[in-house]
């Protein structure tokens, strides 16, 4: 890593591969993952937590919380997040499941906004948390066709990526060919998938806000 790019980019590996390492031999989990050496991962794990992006917490190395600060800040296009997050809201009112909205990362996903739900889930209910691929919102993000796929942009994940716990998925178009999901996830006692209509018809009133916000077109 002799350049400040491939120190760059192996930093956002890190960080990347950092909550699916777990905390058993977490370094070497983390070498495996990102195919960086030992020693450059010890090396920049230390001087991520210099920089305040990591730190050691009960025996393991964790994202710190200032990047969840600094994730609330990032949204793909003006607006997004404020208008969502009334919606967010009603979603969770009206199910009692953890909603969140999702959007691409990268070679990722991660929601942009997220509220917790009124049961206890195996994930972390927070803005800013990485969102695995397998789950109903990267499936219904991808377009992936299979088995878990639903009509009208939608997907489903019965316990495929944590055990007892359920999602389902509603892809939003947004402008300039954008997309983000709207999920909602639930103990797999309460399938996420009865409330489907009430996830679609959330998602379409999302498209309709974010439409109604853009200028109007000059030439038209």
């Amino acid at each position: 890593m002799a350049d400040g790019r491939s120190v760059i980019d192996g930093a956002f590996r890190l960080l990347r591969a950092l909550p699916d390492a777990g905390a058993e031999r977490q370094v070497a989990r983390l070498t495996m993952l990102t195919g960086l050496p030992r020693p450059t991962v010890h090396r920049l794990l230390g001087q991520l937590a210099e920089a305040g992006s990591v730190e050691w917490r009960d025996g393991r190395w964790v994202l710190a919380a200032g990047l969840i600060e600094l994730a609330q800040r990032v949204e793909p296009l003006a607006g997004l997040r404020r208008t969502a997050s009334t919606l967010i809201q009603e979603v969770r009112e009206q199910t009692g499941a953890a909603v969140s909205l999702v959007v691409p990362g990268g070679d990722a996903f991660v929601a942009l906004e997220m509220l917790p739900g009124r049961a206890e889930l195996p994930i972390a209910a927070h803005a800013g948390v990485p969102m695995p691929a397998s789950t109903a919102a990267g499936i219904a993000l991808t377009g992936a066709p299979g088995p878990r796929c639903r009509p009208f942009g939608a997907a489903v994940d019965d316990q495929d990526s944590f055990e007892g716990m359920t999602c389902y998925a509603v892809r939003v178009e947004l402008p300039g060919l954008q997309r983000a999901a709207l999920q909602i996830a639930t103990s797999s006692a309460r399938p996420a998938e009865r409330s489907a209509a009430l996830v679609h018809r959330a998602a379409i009133e999302l498209q309709r806000r974010l439409s109604s916000m853009l200028p109007a077109d000059p030439n038209k």
